[in-house]
């Protein structure tokens, strides 16, 4: 069994899966923790620990943990992370990092491409093993990302903005009159009755007719109008749905994209 962990600035995601050197990996569960600096290898360890005993007292029993492969944007937590999922499962190999030079199966176009998050590598993988290109990935997390892959299997770059999160934080904390609101995933109108209502709608609705606006572009500059094909859509991340239910364009969503891509990467560099 593969443990496949994903650190990100707001949340850990792990979850495990059946892998075979000849079959994409299958996921058996998954979940999240918060991330904080504060919390030391040994509380991380007993994190997972008391997690997987939940699940399995809800699933059934678990397989025994072979191997971990991680993917982080957090350099800070990698190798405590990584020392917690090693002392959980007991492995005796070192987890499988994910990072530059590994073999990928596709190409990446951008200045350095060593400066790739290991996220989004982690889900072009993913998106490359469940869709045909060309296809849009958007990650909505504490930063939104959208990364295009073009036909020819090529990542071509990625368009970041601020995450709903963050914007409410800041506005919050730059405009007097706004107080902290909290997002969350109840119907949003677009135009608010009051100061809590009209920020959640410029936060969310914003945030779909940017994207709205940004898929249009990039079927302008992908797809030759003349032909048949067709620019796959493809989103995961914790405010991914609540963006989406006001988007005109139709995704494929995924919570698990990320975890999925880790294995995939894993699969492709170590059996």
């Amino acid at each position: 069994m593969l443990l496949c962990i994903d650190i990100g600035n707001t949340s850990i995601s792990f979850g495990t899966f059946e892998v075979s050197p000849n079959g994409q990996p299958k996921l058996i569960f998954s979940s999240e923790i918060s991330s904080c600096e504060r919390r030391s290898t040994d509380e991380y360890a007993v994190l997972f620990k008391e997690i997987f005993s939940l699940k399995s007292s809800v699933q059934g029993a678990i397989d025994p943990i072979d191997a971990v492969a991680i993917s982080s944007v957090v350099p800070t937590l990698t190798d405590r992370i990584a020392s917690a999922a090693q002392l959980f499962s007991g492995c005796s190999s070192r987890p499988y990092i994910i990072g530059p030079g590994i073999r990928t199966g596709f190409k990446i176009a951008i200045d350095d491409p060593a400066t790739l998050g290991a996220d989004i590598v982690s889900d072009c993988a993913a998106a490359l093993d469940l869709f045909e290109p060309p296809i849009t990935i958007f990650d909505a997390g504490t930063v939104n990302t959208v990364t295009v892959i073009d036909k020819e299997r090529t990542v071509l770059g990625s368009i970041f903005t601020p995450g709903v999160r963050i914007s409410a934080e800041s506005l919050s904390q730059n405009a007097e009159l706004i107080e902290s609101v909290a997002i969350g995933t109840d119907a949003t109108p677009l135009i608010g009755k009051n100061t809590e209502e009209a920020l959640k709608s410029g936060i969310i609705n914003g945030n779909s007719a940017m994207l709205d606006g940004i898929i249009r572009n990039l079927r302008e500059m992908l797809i030759d109008k003349n032909s048949d094909e067709k620019l796959a859509l493809v989103s995961t991340g914790e405010y991914a749905e609540i963006i989406l239910r006001n988007c005109r364009n139709k995704f494929a969503y995924d919570p698990a994209l990320t975890l999925r891509g880790i294995a995939s990467l894993y699969v492709r560099n170590r059996l």
